[in-house]
């Protein structure tokens, strides 16, 4: 982006040594304005910020960044929550969770969403942000498994979440038959 104010100026400054001096020093002013300004619109856009621009957004989404989150995972945690509503399908989870790049894979029986990932292409940051999209995605009459699946084992661990109430009443009732004599 470098400003050559040089080449504006009319050919009768050519040979003046304080007006060649001063092109350049405002050239590297004005390249530096340029740069700024550059920074403070790309800001503007969550997945093009800076850890500043990142901050911003994370205070007005009111999120407390993790001290060993980095740059795109502090983005994703905000494009989570900036998220517009659409219809949840199984499609739109997988295209979020692809978005996201979190690689995992989704699939639903029944009422149960079950999310699978091999522990060498997960971390629990990505982990955390599953449970938070499946929280607030997934409708309140179904429950996710997330299965982790260990390196040169076939152990997995699983989390398992009920969302919504789930409620099983029995009653009993017992009478007690006495006579009363007068």
């Amino acid at each position: 982006m470098a400003n050559n104010l040089m080449d504006y100026l009319p050919d009768y400054y050519n040979d003046v040594y304080e007006m060649q001096a001063i092109m350049h020093a405002q050239g590297e002013v004005l390249d530096k304005a340029e740069s700024e300004q550059f920074r403070l619109l790309l800001n503007q856009f969550v997945t093009q910020t800076d850890v500043k621009g990142i901050s911003v957004f994370e205070d007005q989404v009111g999120i407390k960044p993790a001290p060993n989150d980095d740059l795109e995972e502090r983005q994703n945690k905000v494009l989570m929550r900036l998220l517009p509503p659409r219809p949840i399908t199984i499609e739109y989870l997988r295209d979020l969770f692809a978005t996201l790049k979190i690689l995992a894979t989704i699939t639903v029986i029944e009422r149960d969403a079950i999310v699978e990932a091999k522990s060498a292409e997960i971390n629990s940051s990505q982990i955390e942000n599953i449970k938070y999209l499946l929280n607030i995605y997934l409708p309140a009459n179904m429950i996710y498994e997330i299965r982790v699946a260990l390196n040169r084992a076939e152990i997995s661990n699983d989390f398992k979440v009920g969302l919504g109430t789930w409620l099983k009443a029995t009653t009993a009732v017992q009478a007690n038959v006495s006579q009363f004599i007068n």
